[in-house]
């Protein structure tokens, strides 16, 4: 006797379901992560320049250039910049997509690596790359295990230096 067509149906939709979850991946768990601000090195506002890390040094240079004379102009086109830098305090460009999928896949493996080993993390399509790099572990006041870790990225020619906290 033949099986019914929804039983069949039925059985290979389960057949299915059994080969999707074995050939799945462990998923680890995610972190709680905090994002610590950017803080300018001079001032008390970070310039908020959408993660480019543009407008404080090119208004520097700007300014430099302005101030600036003659053969002195390089000097404070360069000092205008290291300037803008500083007070800019961008922390690099932002996250969304598949970016933010392999960077949050990228802080659950942060958790299982020993110190100051590095994690990386890259999509293609978005040209974007990341390397996350835990550098203390400590337990905090919900008992909680904790790393702080140094995060530097990049997104289609944008970089950006950051750090944080990420806790299980």
């Amino acid at each position: 006797m033949m099986p019914s067509g929804t039983t069949r149906r039925i059985v290979h939709a389960a057949i299915a379901a059994f080969m999707l979850t074995a050939c799945a991946q462990e998923q680890l768990p995610q972190p709680n992560v905090t994002m610590n601000k950017s803080e300018p090195l001079i001032g008390g506002v970070p310039v908020d320049d959408r993660g480019t890390g543009l407008v404080g040094p090119a208004g520097g240079a700007l300014l430099g250039m302005a101030i600036g004379a003659g053969g002195g102009r390089e000097i404070a086109v360069g000092v205008g910049v290291a300037v803008g830098y500083a007070v800019g305090g961008s922390e690099g460009p932002s996250l969304t997509g598949l970016p933010a999928q392999a960077h949050r896949q990228a802080l659950a493996r942060m958790m299982t690596v020993p110190l100051r080993q590095q994690v990386t993390w890259f999509t293609a399509s978005e040209r974007a790359s990341g390397k996350i790099t835990p550098i203390r572990e400590f337990t905090d006041e919900r008992g909680r295990i904790c790393r702080d870790f140094v995060e530097w990225r990049t997104v289609r020619a944008m970089n950006g230096h950051t750090s944080g906290t990420a806790c299980l």
